[in-house]
């Protein structure tokens, strides 16, 4: 089993958390929902990526006021070391990037038990 390491970021706005469907034509858990991240494969720091995914994956600009301590979680596909962020931005508008997902939605935190494709980020709301 292979292990990745990815930064990802609760965004959160007006109370509620932004969570994203990836695109059925993403190699890794397509049409599954998430919370925005990105693989850590670069050498630029880790806030800088995740911001950078923020603006790639929604369109939009926020200010990370949050760090959390990197955990593990496992699935049927890989090792997951997950580095969380809490993320706010002063608006709530998104612009829908087709290469990597097919909805963007905003819910409230206590709504992501809901979706049984969070539960590996359950963990991240610890942040708010």
């Amino acid at each position: 089993m292979q292990t990745f390491a990815i930064a990802s970021a609760l965004v959160v706005h007006d109370g509620k958390i932004l969570i994203a469907k990836r695109a059925a034509t993403k190699a890794s858990a397509p049409g599954q929902w998430e919370i925005i991240s990105g693989f850590l494969d670069t050498k630029e720091p880790i806030e800088e990526l995740i911001l950078r995914e923020l603006r790639e994956e929604t369109g939009m600009r926020g200010e990370i006021t949050n760090r959390g301590e990197p955990y593990a979680h496992t699935d049927e596909e890989a090792r997951w070391i997950i580095i969380p962020f809490l993320i706010k931005t002063k608006d709530h508008d998104t612009t829908l990037n087709p290469g990597d997902h097919s909805e963007l939605k905003w819910i409230l935190p206590e709504e992501m038990e809901q979706y049984p494709d969070l539960q590996a980020f359950l963990p991240v709301k610890n942040l708010l």
